[in-house]
């Protein structure tokens, strides 16, 4: 399933349920990347980054991770949703860490 891109069955959706459903089809696609070990800090952002401002490109960017496929988008609206999608991921990565570091905390107080 491609990325939402305000065309077609998603012409009337907005751009929150539009990264929304793309973020819906990364954790079908990539489970993984509810767990914070997964990604190093930042990855997620730095591929959100480079979606935005290069997601039609047919190349990826120069600072692309290795190891990680680039995905040209075929408009803009797309590459923006994907980015989007992206930085929550990253937000849910940060969500997760800060929850296990309050757990740790709290089973130390006893």
């Amino acid at each position: 399933m491609p990325t939402p891109d305000g065309t077609g069955p998603h012409a009337a959706s907005t751009g929150q349920e539009l990264i929304s459903i793309e973020r819906a089809r990364q954790l079908r696609a990539i489970p993984v990347q509810r767990d914070d070990d997964t990604h190093r800090a930042g990855t997620l952002a730095q591929l959100a980054a480079g979606y935005e401002e290069h997601g039609t490109e047919r190349q990826p960017p120069a600072d692309w991770p290795g190891g990680v496929t680039w995905q040209p988008q075929p408009n803009d609206i797309a590459a923006l949703v994907r980015a989007g999608a992206l930085y929550q991921a990253e937000i849910d990565r940060l969500q997760h860490r800060l929850r296990h570091v309050i757990a740790r905390i709290d089973e130390a107080r006893g």
